[in-house]
């Protein structure tokens, strides 16, 4: 499934047009993906496993974005994954000489924001409208509504919207 994944994702995936959102979301589907509506996937997006991915409803995933996948990685409603970001669901045990596989979930929140570059770890929950800053390294928990950013990634401020 995986071989035949990387063909698909090598060819009818990558070399789609530009707005052909439909089709990636489709592709992604028949191969086990959980994919709302209006959801935008650039076609230069790896995904190791779609089968272990879910797309909220309005969310997008940037150019060159990485979904390692090897656990479940969950994007909620209205979130962005920015370009070159790294999301990554999948490390080993270096408490043990084997270094065995553990396949920890990423959940980036609804209307959360992971900018351009920035590296979410295995593991680790986004809370609901956190914004994680280019380049950022985050290896704990962000809560909702916050701004982290550094490596590791702190605390910045509360993010707050402005009224319209």
């Amino acid at each position: 499934k995986r071989v035949l994944w990387a063909g698909v994702e090598g060819s009818l995936f990558r070399c789609s047009f530009h707005p052909m959102y439909g089709w990636r979301s489709f592709l992604l589907r028949l191969f086990g993906a959980t994919v709302g509506k209006g959801v935008r996937v650039r076609r230069t997006v790896r995904i190791y496993y779609p089968w272990n991915v879910t797309l909220g409803a309005r969310s997008i995933v940037g150019d060159n974005a990485n979904l390692y996948s090897l656990g479940r990685i969950e994007i909620g409603e209205g979130a962005m994954i920015s370009q070159e970001a790294y999301l990554c669901a999948g490390t080993h045990d270096y408490t043990d000489l084997a270094l065995p596989l553990l396949r920890l979930p990423v959940e980036v929140g609804a209307e959360a924001w992971v900018c351009a570059r920035a590296f979410v770890g295995p593991g680790v929950k986004i809370g609901t409208g956190a914004v994680v800053a280019a380049g950022a390294v985050v290896v704990k928990n962000v809560e909702e509504w916050m701004v982290v950013g550094g490596n590791p990634a702190k605390v910045i401020k509360k993010r707050e919207l402005k009224r319209r």
